[in-house]
């Protein structure tokens, strides 16, 4: 038995795909250079850029591959969408600059501050920087408007690791530049090491925020009070188009609401005259409850005057 074709991607998803893919291309392409660089000049900077540009890039990886996956249904056997992959995929990006944390204080640690650094290989480290940095800013602009038509978690975390980056890259650059300009050797290490120190801080930021904002996404939540008191407000405004009410169940999964409910229908109504009875209760909720999906399962009752 053959799946069923998946439908053409929109203009929009085709626009998501392919920025996360130029995105990737060009990130290897950066992490390549920065890697001949880094062992060249032996700049602490440069090295740590690169550990993390190397982790965020296997996740970037990741996340293009959900979303390629996303956007042809391939995640139809998940009861509540694909919100919980979305966040699964964020956490994975915090956790992974957490490591890329404990990697850079790791060698911070080890290394001899009064080593000096190759001020004659300083000079690529600051055009790698100047790339990394165009890179960073240019995708960022790409990925705002791939993701202004139809919005994704996915596109999103890739927005805020996008900023991240381009902030780290401008810190990075700047540093850089002061330690090639500043005559002494030894004394461009210590402007290298505080650096190093200022991007692990920040991408221990970066990385808290994620977690904070994705880890109580990953189990499904129930939704607050005002929603439900507007979910049965719509169901008594419509109670003449069903039969009878068995009750409802409302969940909300990374940004979707899903809403699933059993109505009863006399046997003298055919499926077509369900689903055209169903209509307006189905546009009012999708209306006045933005991001819901509307499941509704009829149960055939008795008609009493039968």
């Amino acid at each position: 038995m053959t799946s069923p074709a998946a439908p053409p991607l929109t203009p929009a998803q085709k626009a998501k795909e392919s920025a996360v893919f130029w995105a990737i291309v060009l990130d290897v392409g950066i992490t390549v250079f920065m890697v001949f660089v880094g062992v060249l000049s032996g700049s602490m900077t440069v090295i740590s850029e690169v550990a993390r540009i190397i982790l965020l890039l296997s996740i970037e990886i990741i996340s293009y591959m959900v979303l390629c996956r996303a956007h042809r249904g391939r995640f139809k056997e998940f009861e509540f969408g694909i919100g919980k992959i979305e966040r699964i995929v964020n956490l994975m990006v915090a956790f992974g600059l957490c490591i890329t944390c404990l990697y850079i204080f790791g060698k911070l640690m080890s290394m001899d501050d009064a080593a000096p650094l190759s001020t004659h290989s300083l000079f690529l480290a600051v055009v790698a920087a100047d790339l990394n940095l165009i890179i960073n800013v240019w995708f960022t602009m790409a990925f705002i408007r791939a993701n202004r038509t139809e919005s994704s978690i996915i596109i999103a975390s890739q927005i805020k690791s996008r900023l991240a980056k381009t902030v780290a890259s401008v810190i990075v650059l700047l540093v850089l530049m002061l330690a090639l300009w500043l005559p002494d050797p030894r004394s461009a290490r210590v402007v290298d090491t505080l650096g190093s120190i200022f991007v692990l801080c920040y991408m221990v930021i970066i990385a808290a925020g994620l977690i904070k904002e994705s880890l109580p996404e990953i189990l499904d939540r129930t939704v607050p009070d005002p929603e439900h008191f507007r979910i049965l407000r719509i169901l008594i405004t419509h109670f003449d188009r069903y039969d009878g009410f068995h009750g409802y169940v409302v969940r909300r999964s990374g940004k979707d609401l899903f809403i699933m409910l059993t109505l009863g229908f006399y046997p003298d109504n055919t499926l077509d005259r369900i689903e055209a009875r169903l209509a307006p209760l189905r546009r009012d909720l999708t209306s006045e409850l933005p991001g819901s999906q509307v499941a509704i399962i009829p149960e055939i009752i008795p008609d009493p005057l039968s």
